[in-house]
């Protein structure tokens, strides 16, 4: 009996600190955005946040180097689970609220669902599904055409980084399904791999487009060290390293559980400690989109569209 309830808290645990670690990613790229561009916010995140990762694994002796094949394999999946869906997330919030980003990130399930359907061969969705996924859009329209002091194509903008990102997660989704099941890295040695390679990625991309160019180091405070570390420690690696505990042991509707509980962490955090704002608008956006998330993911007998891969999962949020 004593067991089961520490079992019980160790779940209730995980789920707090997933639920505030990516529910706070949003403002963390709010602020760390007054300084680094998009891309570099993103990179330098990821490959903080993997190399600590993998020197602890090191330090534990759980820590195997990865062979040719297994850095290819790393690189590509990270394109789509770091460089789009992160990178492409954080480049959505040089246009949009912190807020808003969330709520439209929190539709991340719907897009699996459909890409699922149409790229990856799986059972036409529900009628159920399809009312979900219609409630879904008339969030995202709600949105999209919200007044933003006379600027409502930047909310396009922001909003299709943002979508290009849960796209970035379906797509990289989709590939993790059909690659080989075996694999001889553990899931916490992808997960490291996944975002130091991936941060690389975003650093390079970056660089690219200018954002070495474009830091402003006379807005560095220690608030946006605070966020930034935070989103290295909290959105990064504790998140991820709870989140993947949570697929092993309880079921996968809890573990996506997040998907309800970000969205309004994201609004909250935004008006408390950014300043923002939300409107009536943005509140229904999001009430829309959350009942649309329960549709899609609860139509199955409780199972998410959002599939674990193989042992591993992550977050576009992240």
């Amino acid at each position: 009996m004593r067991k089961s309830v520490y079992f019980k808290l160790v779940i209730l645990v995980n789920l707090l600190l997933v639920y505030i670690s990516w529910g706070s990613v949003y403002i963390g790229f709010k602020f760390t955005l007054e300084v680094l561009g998009p891309f570099w916010a993103c990179g330098a995140r990821m490959v903080l946040a993997g190399a600590i990762m993998a020197v602890c694994l090191m330090a534990a002796g759980k820590w195997r180097w990865p062979n040719g094949r297994e850095w290819l394999r790393a690189n590509w999946m990270a394109m789509f689970l770091v460089l789009f869906a992160s990178g492409f997330l954080s480049k959505g919030q040089e246009y949009i609220t912190s807020g808003m980003a969330a709520v439209v990130s929190g539709s991340t399930p719907i897009s699996m669902l459909v890409g699922v359907w149409l790229f990856a061969g799986e059972k036409r969705p529900t009628l159920t599904q399809f009312i979900g996924l219609g409630a879904g859009f008339c969030g995202l329209l709600l949105l999209a055409t919200q007044s933003s002091g006379g600027r409502e194509e930047s909310n396009l903008l922001g909003m299709f980084w943002i979508l290009m990102a849960t796209f970035g997660w379906v797509c990289g989704t989709i590939l993790t399904k059909r690659m080989p099941r075996h694999d001889p890295l553990s899931a916490m040695e992808c997960c490291a791999l996944y975002l130091f390679t991936g941060g690389l990625q975003c650093l390079l991309v970056g660089l690219v487009c200018g954002e070495a160019q474009m830091m402003r180091w006379q807005n560095l405070d220690l608030k946006v060290a605070i966020a930034f570390g935070w989103m290295v420690l909290g959105g990064s690696i504790i998140a991820y390293s709870c989140y993947m505990w949570l697929l092993r042991h309880v079921s996968t509707a809890v573990a996506v559980s997040y998907e309800y509980v970000v969205p309004i962490i994201g609004i909250f955090l935004g008006w408390w400690l950014g300043g923002e704002v939300p409107t009536n608008r943005m509140w229904l956006a999001c009430a829309l989109i959350l009942g649309a998330v329960f549709f899609v993911l609860h139509t199955n007998k409780g199972h998410s569209p959002r599939k674990r891969l193989h042992g591993r999962n992550f977050d576009s949020a992240s």
